[in-house]
């Protein structure tokens, strides 16, 4: 049965059977009705018993060092959080004189989170500040409102997440796509140069214009989140395994920038300390610390991308990039981040790196231009998503606030523009074309 059907795709033509598998994938994550890492697999698994790669590469993902350092670094986060490293960087906002104001204290949320989502899960980032918010605007008198609040910290930590190579998992589905292809991969820092712009002008816009624009469309009541479950924050009291989580942080991100050792090891190492020292129960650690929709997706687009390139179906999309916008290769670029910007508002970032790279590598090749900033600008774009609630988790998850869908594009639309536009600049002036 196998045979026949692969027979059949051959008949009608591998390159056309795996387009379409994909545009399915893509319409699939779309419309958020199944997990997207079993939409992944689902997929991978379709474009291999219809021929259109090997068998073999439908899980070879799941080999993938850098799967195992998005694996290791959940848990060492997760021990962050249980041990209360992060309660104690939250409980400090309160005390700076910048955040006795609304302005104030949404500037201050906006960095904690930015830089927190830089190394650690943006998702516990949010889960984390979003009863602190609670709290503060709770003990505020009336000063502080939940819905001002909110919004930007979901913004900032989705954002953030671009900072460094483990902020978020369209940065490792980058580098897992180049190593497969035998590329040179990216570095832990070198998104800083064009994503720190990103994240400086959504700080600068949600403190000022999109400040206003919320105090004058935001008419809806303001929500209570419950602060009766914050008191941690005002009574929590460090262990030695908080100290020592922190200081696994530390190990992991040096390990990261000084290339002590593979990436995958020094996250392992990292996840190993963290349980052995009983920071983090091991079960708690798997059940809870690692988010395995994440994970699945990272291992199986990995799938869809071969599926990409072994079929034919990348090359064939390439060429009809290239003659659509010409072989200018910063028109190119430009139309990159356009494409990948409008797909990460409405699908997850993950699937869009995974099934952007290759494309953009073959036009790379058919140009005979640099790939590393079409790569870059992938990895970046994939998390500019503050146009609607649906595109990342953390953004999602402030939808408690009372948000309406319409919210997000008053005030994230033109602020995604701006992003956007910030990363076409940036791209080409960092990394020759």
């Amino acid at each position: 049965a196998s045979d026949i059907l692969v027979s059949i795709c051959n008949a009608i033509g591998t390159p056309y059977v795996a387009l379409a598998i994909i545009i399915l994938t893509l319409i699939v994550f779309a419309a958020d009705r199944f997990p997207i890492g079993a939409v992944a697999m689902a997929s991978s698994i379709l474009l291999g018993i219809t021929g259109c790669m090997s068998m073999s590469k439908v899980y070879s993902g799941w080999a993938s060092s850098l799967v195992i350092m998005v694996m290791g670094m959940m848990i060492v986060g997760h021990a962050m959080f249980k041990t209360g490293v992060v309660v104690l960087i939250g409980g400090a906002i309160k005390r700076f004189k910048l955040a006795q104001s609304e302005r104030g204290m949404m500037i201050m949320i906006m960095l904690t989170a930015g830089v927190l989502s830089s190394v650690l899960s943006n998702t516990a980032t949010v889960a984390t500040f979003i009863p602190l918010v609670g709290a503060i605007a709770a003990s505020s008198g009336g000063k502080l409102h939940n819905k001002f609040l909110l919004m930007p910290l979901g913004f900032a930590a989705g954002v953030g997440g671009t900072l460094t190579l483990v902020g978020s998992t369209a940065q490792p589905m980058v580098n897992t796509v180049l190593e497969q292809n035998g590329m040179g991969l990216l570095g832990m820092l070198d998104f800083l140069p064009a994503a720190l712009p990103s994240f400086l002008i959504m700080v600068v816009w949600m403190s000022t214009i999109g400040y206003s624009i919320m105090q004058k469309t935001f008419n809806f009541e303001d929500v209570s989140l419950g602060s009766e479950d914050t008191a941690v924050f005002e009574t929590f009291k460090p262990t030695v395994k908080t100290w020592i989580s922190a200081g696994v942080m530390v190990f992991c991100v040096a390990g990261f920038i000084s290339g002590l050792w593979n990436t995958a090891v020094i996250a392992i190492v990292g996840a190993a300390i963290v349980i052995l020292t009983g920071c983090v129960d091991f079960k708690d650690a798997m059940v809870s610390g690692v988010e395995w929709n994440s994970i699945f997706i990272m291992a199986f687009a990995q799938g869809i991308a071969a599926g990409m390139n072994d079929s034919g179906a990348g090359e064939m999309v390439a060429r009809f990039f290239v003659d659509l916008v010409g072989s200018s290769a910063l028109l190119q670029l430009m139309s990159c981040i356009l494409v990948v910007t409008i797909l990460t508002n409405i699908m997850s970032n993950t699937a869009v790196a995974a099934m952007m790279t290759p494309i953009y590598l073959i036009i790379c090749a058919e140009l005979g231009v640099n790939y590393y900033p079409f790569c870059m600008a992938i990895a970046v774009a994939s998390n500019l998503t503050t146009a609607t609630p649906i595109g990342t988790t953390p953004v999602s998850m402030v939808l408690q606030g009372g948000y309406r869908f319409n919210d997000f594009v008053r005030v994230g639309l033109p602020l995604n523009i701006l992003m956007m536009i910030s990363l076409m600049i940036m791209c080409p002036i960092l990394w020759p074309l």
